[in-house]
C-alpha cells in the first residue's frame, strides 16, 4: 500500500496505485490457487489428454460426464468441509434457548431455503464477517483514521449480522397476511365439501390439493402428521402454534373443541366462516381508520410545500421586488 499525506497533490494517482495493488494481489491469488488446483489434479489432467486422444469426443463426454457424478472438485470439497466444521462449532455454541427460538422463527417464516437454525446462525456469522472485513480494506487505510474506519466496519458487521433476522420477520408478515386473506376461501371450501357429505380430513385434502398457498401447506403437514400416527387433536394443535395468528388460532381452538365434543361440522365451518368475514370487515374499517393518519405525513412533507409555492410564492415575488410601501 502507497502512504500519502493529507497535503500530497498526487493523492489521486496513489490511491489508483493503491487500487491497481490489490487488483495485482487478487489476480496473484487466482492464479496460485490455479495452480495448486492443477498440482493436486494433475495425474487426472493427464489421464483426460490420454483418453481424449483415443476416444470420440462424444463417447468421452459421455464417459467423463458419468464419472464427473462420482468425482467431486477439490474446491467443493473443502468448502463442505469448512461449511461442515463451522456449522459443528455453531452449534455447539447455541443454547438450546437459543436454537428453540431460531427453529420457531424459521418455521412461523415458512422454513425458507430449507433453512436449519444452525445454517441460519452460519448465514449471519458470514454476512457481518464478510461486510467488516469489506468494509475495513476499503476504508482503513490511513493510520490517522483506524478508530474511525474499525467503528464503521463494525456498524456495517452488525447491520449484516442482524440483516438476516430482519428479512426472516418480513417473510413473516407477508405470509401472514397471505394466510389472513385465503382463511375464508379455504373454510368455505371446506364447508361445501363437508356439506357435500365428505369427511374432514378428506375434504382439507381435496382443498388443499386444489388450494395453493402458505395455508393449504401447513394443513398438508397435519394431515401428513395424522397418516404417521398423531390423533387429529394433536396435528390440529401442531398447526396452531406453528402459525402466530390469533384469529386462526382461535379458529383451530373451536375446531378442537367441536372435534372433542362430536358436534357437526358443517354448522361448526359455517359459524367459522362467518366469524372470518366479520373479522376481515373488521380488519378492512380498522385499515380505513389509519388511512387519514398515514396520509398525513406525505401530505405535510410533499403536497402542502407545493401549494404554499403556489399560493405564495408570487406574493413573496412582489414583496422583493416592490417592499411593503408598494
Amino acid at each position: 500500500m502507497v502512504l500519502y499525506s493529507k497535503d500530497c497533490p498526487d493523492r489521486g494517482v496513489a490511491q489508483m496505485i493503491d487500487w491497481s495493488l490489490y487488483v495485482l494481489a487478487f489476480l496473484s491469488l487466482t492464479l496460485t490457487y490455479r495452480a495448486f488446483l492443477q498440482y493436486f489434479y494433475r495425474s487426472e489432467l493427464i489421464i483426460n489428454e490420454r483418453v481424449e486422444g483415443y476416444f470420440p469426443k462424444g463417447q468421452h463426454h459421455a464417459e467423463s460426464s458419468q464419472n464427473s457424478k462420482k468425482i467431486k472438485p477439490f474446491a467443493a470439497e473443502r468448502v463442505n468441509a469448512v461449511s461442515g466444521k463451522m456449522k459443528e462449532y455453531l452449534s455447539k455454541r447455541l443454547t438450546r434457548e437459543a436454537k428453540s427460538e431460531l427453529e420457531r422463527k424459521l418455521r412461523e417464516a415458512g422454513l425458507p431455503y430449507s433453512w436449519s437454525a444452525v445454517d441460519f446462525r452460519l448465514l449471519q456469522v458470514l454476512i457481518g464477517a464478510i461486510l467488516f472485513v469489506t468494509c475495513f480494506m476499503l476504508f482503513g487505510k490511513g493510520s490517522e483514521k483506524t478508530l474511525n474506519a474499525l467503528f464503521l466496519s463494525l456498524s456495517f458487521g452488525a447491520l449484516g449480522y442482524y440483516y438476516p433476522s430482519f428479512y426472516l420477520s418480513v417473510k413473516k408478515k407477508h405470509r401472514l397476511k397471505k394466510i389472513q386473506k385465503s382463511l375464508a376461501d379455504f373454510f368455505d371450501m371446506v364447508n361445501l365439501s363437508v356439506e357435500a357429505g365428505m369427511g374432514l380430513d378428506a375434504a382439507i385434502m381435496r382443498v388443499c390439493k386444489n388450494m395453493k398457498g402458505p395455508l393449504a401447506d401447513e394443513f398438508m403437514r397435519a394431515l401428513e402428521e395424522m397418516r404417521l400416527g398423531k390423533s387429529r387433536k394433536e396435528a390440529f394443535i401442531n398447526l396452531r402454534s406453528r402459525i402466530s395468528l390469533d384469529a386462526f388460532q382461535s379458529l383451530m381452538t373451536s375446531l378442537i373443541q367441536a372435534d372433542q365434543l362430536g358436534i357437526g361440522m358443517s354448522k361448526v365451518l359455517k359459524a367459522l366462516t362467518e366469524r372470518i368475514r366479520e373479522h376481515q370487515r373488521q380488519l378492512a374499517r380498522e385499515q380505513a381508520m389509519k388511512a387519514p393518519i398515514k396520509m398525513m405525513f406525505p401530505m405535510v412533507m410533499f403536497i402542502f410545500p407545493a401549494i404554499f409555492i403556489v399560493l405564495l410564492g408570487p406574493l413573496v415575488i412582489y414583496l422583493l421586488q416592490y417592499g411593503l410601501g408598494g
